[in-house]
């Protein structure tokens, strides 16, 4: 997500940041629809263990699991918003230091 610049400075390259968070928000919005055959094929062996003591654990680890994508997703946000605020950081100090440094 950096290179260094070509006079052998440190840059960040603000278009692979953008895209590492387009890939964390991607993640995130993905995380919900891709465990739904898992969804449906849980609930259709619950349904089909119903009063055994399997069903009721088999509705459990789905509610569980639901809580862990709850939390990644959350998780996955935080670092895109946290990749964000670092890029625009970095831009904004960059350009304080380029515009102190100007001959005034």
């Amino acid at each position: 997500m950096s290179t260094p610049a070509g006079n052998g400075q440190f840059s960040l390259n603000g278009q692979a940041m953008n895209g590492a968070q387009s890939a964390l928000n991607g993640m995130a919005l993905d995380s919900r629809t891709i465990g739904a055959l898992a969804d449906e094929s849980t609930n259709a062996a619950a349904a089909a263990h119903k009063g055994w003591d399997t069903a009721g654990a088999m509705r459990a680890a789905l509610t569980e699991w639901h809580e862990q994508v709850d939390q990644l997703t959350a998780r996955l946000h935080q670092n895109s918003a946290a990749m964000q605020q670092t890029t625009f950081n970095y831009h904004t100090t960059n350009q304080s230091i380029a515009d102190s440094l100007k001959v005034k």
